[in-house]
């Protein structure tokens, strides 16, 4: 039999850090900003006041609490901001600090026809999921596709104001080689696919937090993620979970507040806006 340590060691790690991309602060952009693309004037921007997107020289500070006790810290910021063929493109910078060391995610958003579309491209995404296993021994193959991936928001503070999702499937395979019991070697893959629904803002609420009280649309959508496990070549083992998102957003800040639940309405990750400063 397969050495079951070792298999749950992995299974969840690798569907964390997949959806760790999508739950940063900022998400996805449609928008590729060319080297030569120019500052928007001295680098003080017009910014669109109903984009949920963070205002350029705040920085931003999460509190991620998971369900297994774990608390991370998130420090969001602009980076920069250009403009991309007459749309400012923004560039949002996410340090996230935990036990098992930082990582950095590198994202762009922009504001146009009054709805907000944030993006992570495949790089990021590669980088990001690779430190997660990098060194292992275990480790033999590791492909990413479904990236870039958009998450588009209304910006109108309003109920049944949309949020929806456009590109492929996100699906990460991973092939390691394990031993069993006896001493042998397994070949085992581990095909993780994450699909997003469309969701709506269900309320718009006074939201109050550590970093103080903010007016907020109330979004509501979910993920699915199927894994499989095959070992030899032979399905070993199929997981399906469904995730539910609440989320908080503020024009000039992005996200207040979110809320990650499992179909029983069991908090499984929350993060909350613990403060802003100025750079």
């Amino acid at each position: 039999m397969l050495n079951n340590l070792k298999m749950k060691s992995f299974l969840p790690s690798a569907q964390k850090a997949t959806f760790a991309l999508l739950a940063a602060a900022s998400l996805f952009t449609q928008v590729a900003c060319k080297d030569d693309d120019k500052i928007v004037g001295d680098g003080e921007p017009k910014p669109d006041p109903t984009a949920i997107i963070p205002t350029k020289g705040k920085k931003y500070t999460y509190k991620i609490s998971e369900e297994d006790g774990t608390v991370s810290t998130q420090v969001t910021r602009v980076k920069s901001v250009k403009d991309s063929t007459g749309i400012v493109v923004y560039t949002v910078e996410n340090k996230i600090s935990g036990e098992d060391g930082e990582s950095l995610l590198i994202m762009k958003s922009y504001s146009q026809n009054g709805v907000t579309t944030n993006e992570i491209s495949l790089p990021a995404a590669y980088q990001s999921i690779l430190s997660e296993f990098e060194g292992s021994e275990y480790v033999k193959d590791l492909k990413i596709t479904g990236f870039p991936h958009y998450q588009l928001l209304d910006n109108k503070a309003a109920v049944n104001s949309q949020v929806r999702f456009k590109g492929e499937p996100i699906k990460l395979s991973l092939k390691l080689e394990l031993t069993d019991d006896d001493g042998q070697i397994v070949k085992t893959e581990l095909q993780s696919t994450i699909t997003f629904d469309d969701g709506k803002v269900t309320k718009v609420e006074d939201v109050t937090t550590p970093a103080g009280t903010f007016n907020c649309s109330k979004w509501e959508y979910g993920y699915t993620t199927i894994t499989k496990i095959f070992l030899n070549g032979e399905l070993g083992e199929q997981t399906n979970e469904v995730r539910n998102i609440t989320e908080w957003t503020a024009p000039g800040v992005g996200i207040v507040k979110s809320i990650e639940s499992d179909v029983l309405a069991t908090p499984t990750s929350t993060t909350v806006l613990q403060k802003i400063e100025g750079e």
